[in-house]
């Protein structure tokens, strides 16, 4: 295996808020699952755990692996990505029948006072209902896959890291709910007949058609950002860009004519399905020790149980705040600031947007002049102030992208700064300056949202149980009365 392809598959961005969030539904779900297993409940089987759990870790090489870090040098990694997340990943967890575990896995305070009504509330019911129907799922995985694949909101995506994630975010919840009434999983009720699900999948793939024809067949580049991006995997931007539309053709046909096929000829045979397997009822383990601790601080069930989740859901809240705030920056921030030859050496500059008076992480690939990376060569970078002979070194950084080396440089205050860039090229060594403006960074309802966001949750976790704990008071005080007035 050469040097550039080992270091492409050593390109791993680990999200920690994902990764947290995915590591935290698989054990909820794994517990709900043993839970319903000791009952005698055998609707889950193994296989669907198995399915479940291949669904999370599809979503999450999708988020951590190469294609993310790739993304915005190549169309056919960022295709791939979105093919996992649309197409790969969602159906996996459906068949994993993820609702009763995850509920059942949830802290028994949680899944009766909020879990359990939520899913019993009429007015969550009708919506589900209308999300799940199939005609708003077809439009609705369309108006997301065309949508996003638009030159404009493409390139918003590509260049913003937040935006990126909300493109994500939307293509696997339009998935989620398109591949809903195809894999319809328990306990949830088909609103149309099985066989309507083969024009459905076809119409879907229709739409997956138009799109990838329209990049293989294009005659220009449809997003600047992979015009201009380095080309180091011996594709030019067209040819990348054809490739990418035949991975969507591909993969995307497969994944909607092959279910249709198997439910098709699932419709025609008419084979008597065999009633699931009575499991016996066991004790799960560790059954009545809470109980028994419980009471021997002398505390209720009830009030263990409300204490034990405000417990969980701090450690929970304190788990994804530390992974908000010790989380890197991102790779996708990265602009390119300059393009120079060295020698025999193209050397392209990347810094983030906007630099900061602070730290920021300066990144540069190296490559020849057949576009090959080059590994083994270290960049020296230095800074200055314009008019200043103070001359500050720079550290070694370390970037998601091992084709690229990062430096990190600490500008000590706002204004124009000169970055001095030193590269070796064998006997030779060639520099050249890119300047930047500081700036300094000013703290904004962007740096901060997502720690009100957990406080909001929380807040609106306690109106809804003091609100369900009314009807309960209102009724024990009448039964007092009435039993008083019976006296």
């Amino acid at each position: 295996m050469s040097p550039v392809l080992q270091a492409a598959l050593a390109s791993w961005a680990v999200p920690w808020v994902p990764t947290i969030a995915i590591v935290f539904t698989a054990l909820i779900y794994l517990r709900g699952w043993y839970l319903l297993r000791c009952a005698g409940f055998p609707l889950t089987p193994r296989w669907r755990v198995v399915a479940f759990f291949s669904g999370l870790l599809a979503l999450w090489v999708a988020l951590a692996g190469p294609m993310d870090v790739f993304n915005a040098w190549l169309l056919t990694a960022h295709m791939l990505q979105h093919m996992m997340l649309m197409m790969i990943a969602p159906p996996l967890i459906l068949l994993g029948d993820p609702l009763i575990p995850l509920v059942r896995g949830m802290p028994v305070f949680a899944a009766r006072e909020f879990a359990g009504p939520f899913l019993n509330w009429k007015p969550a019911q009708r919506l589900g209902r209308t999300v799940t129907h199939p005609v708003f799922a077809l439009v609705l995985m369309g108006i997301v896959m065309l949508g996003w694949h638009v030159p404009a909101l493409y390139e918003l995506a590509v260049r913003s890291p937040s935006w990126h994630q909300f493109e994500h975010a939307c293509f696997l919840v339009a998935s989620l709910i398109f591949w809903w009434p195809v894999i319809q999983p328990w306990p949830s009720h088909s609103q149309w007949p099985r066989w309507a699900m083969v024009p459905y999948l076809v119409i879907a793939d229709l739409q997956n058609t138009v799109l990838s024809a329209a990049l293989v067949f294009a005659d220009r580049v449809l997003y600047p950002s992979y015009a201009d991006a380095p080309r180091v995997f011996g594709l030019t931007a067209s040819q990348d860009q054809a490739a990418a539309g035949a991975i969507m053709w591909v993969v995307g046909s497969a994944a909607f004519l092959i279910p249709a096929m198997l439910i098709a000829v699932q419709c025609l045979s008419r084979r008597n399905v065999a009633a699931p397997p009575r499991l016996t009822k066991r004790e799960p383990l560790l059954a009545g020790e809470w109980q028994r601790l419980a009471a021997s601080f002398g505390m209720t069930a009830r009030t263990a149980e409300a204490i034990s989740f405000i417990a969980l859901l701090l450690a929970v809240g304190l788990a994804f705040t530390a992974a908000l705030a010790f989380s890197g920056s991102d790779d996708d921030a990265l602009v390119l600031r300059a393009k120079q030859q060295v020698g025999s050496l193209v050397v392209s500059a990347y810094s983030p947007g906007d630099v900061v008076v602070g730290p920021n992480d300066i990144a540069f690939l190296l490559q020849r002049a057949n576009g090959e990376p080059v590994l083994d060569t270290r960049v020296e970078l230095s800074f200055s102030a314009p008019g200043h002979e103070d001359e500050r070194k720079s550290s070694d950084g370390d970037s998601d992208n091992k084709l690229m080396q990062s430096v990190s440089v600490d500008l000590p205050r706002a204004g124009e700064w000169l970055l001095h860039i030193n590269v070796p090229n064998g006997d030779q060594r060639g520099s050249f300056a890119v300047p930047v403006q500081a700036i300094v960074h000013e703290s904004g309802f962007e740096d901060w949202w997502p720690y009100f966001v957990f406080p909001m949750f929380s807040l609106l976790l306690l109106a809804v149980y003091l609100r369900r704990g009314q009807p309960r008071r209102s009724i024990e005080h009448e039964g007092e009365k009435h039993a008083v007035a019976a006296r």
